[in-house]
């Protein structure tokens, strides 16, 4: 829940950190991909700009979910081999059935991005899921700048994790 995390201070310097110019060149997805995510985040600014604080938060999580799906394929042996790898009947599950969830706590074991995005990439996984209106009723969720403002600062924070790894040899 935001309301706990925005009294807490490491929240505020999270929001604080500068991670610098956003280098997808550096992250080892195709091309197409990254003209798509490149597209999603001019789209995360302009709704920023616009105060459509739902957008943004929706458009992160997604945009999240997808780079580190990426990641994860371009790394299918390792992201398979981890604890955290979700299984059923003893088998770890296709990609196509990991969450967001899965993705994030994989990635954490492997080191490919840094405990300050987990911690609030797991709160930007909870705010995506009122992407449907009856669970957004049932929460009384009302969406605030400061809500979509972390989410976009913890997709920033993941991109530069992501840049910072040469995925291929994770």
């Amino acid at each position: 829940v935001w309301s706990e995390f925005e009294l807490d201070i490491s929240c505020i310097q999270f929001l604080a950190k500068d991670f610098g110019k956003i280098d997808l060149a550096k992250i080892n997805i195709p091309v197409s991909f990254k003209d798509t995510i490149e597209q999603r985040l001019e789209e995360i600014e302009k709704c920023i700009a616009s105060k459509a604080p739902l957008a943004v938060i929706f458009l992160c999580g997604s945009t999240l979910e997808g780079l580190l799906h990426e990641v994860a394929l371009k790394n299918e042996r390792i992201f398979n081999q981890c604890k955290a790898a979700p299984q059923f009947k003893g088998k770890v599950k296709p990609f196509s059935e990991w969450s967001l969830e899965n993705l994030i706590v994989t990635s954490r074991e492997l080191g490919i991005i840094g405990e300050d995005v987990v911690k609030h990439a797991h709160a930007v996984k909870d705010f995506r899921n009122y992407i449907h209106p009856r669970q957004q009723l049932k929460e009384n969720f009302t969406p605030r700048m400061f809500t979509a403002e972390m989410a976009n600062k913890v997709l920033q924070a993941a991109i530069a994790d992501l840049s910072a790894k040469k995925h291929s040899q994770v």
